[in-house]
């Protein structure tokens, strides 16, 4: 598929999702890996509500540009993706095998975390009519590490 095909069903499907869609069912969820999720998911413009125990996974916040803490003044919202959620402790690798073996001696705190593998640009028209480009800003994937 052309890459400019690939965007434009990215972008429907992100729409639909988002709410931004119309009919019977179109109402805002956010996207979590490409899928709609139940109401342990945070909501549109609100606080994420926690989820017990959820895997590490990407999660996805509608904001304000204000409302990103990075000083920038603009009308326009854009989509915050972040990883959260539980990471097994029982990873495979050398690594988890031995921070699991000393967690259990009491001689190494913490586990594994969930965090981003990969990161996403955004970019928005700020109120003096100057595109800001912000790079790295959104996860764009998430594992456990």
């Amino acid at each position: 598929m052309a890459p400019g095909r690939v965007l434009l069903c990215s972008l429907l499907l992100l729409s639909l999702q988002l709410g931004l869609g119309w009919g019977p069912g179109a109402r805002g969820a956010p996207v979590v890996e490409g899928e709609l999720r139940g109401t342990q998911r945070p909501q549109l413009g609100g606080r994420p509500r926690r989820a017990l125990a959820s895997p590490c996974q990407l999660w996805s916040l509608s904001l304000p540009v204000a409302e990103l803490g990075l000083g920038y003044t603009s009308e326009e919202t854009v989509t915050f993706r972040y990883c959260a959620g539980s990471c097994p402790r029982g990873a495979r690798t050398q690594h988890g095998l031995t921070l699991a073996w000393l967690r259990g001696q009491g001689r190494a705190l913490g586990g594994p975390c969930c965090r981003p593998t990969r990161y996403a640009d955004v970019a928005f028209l700020d109120d003096r009519h100057r595109w800001q480009w912000l790079p790295q800003l959104s996860a764009a994937a998430c594992s456990c590490g």
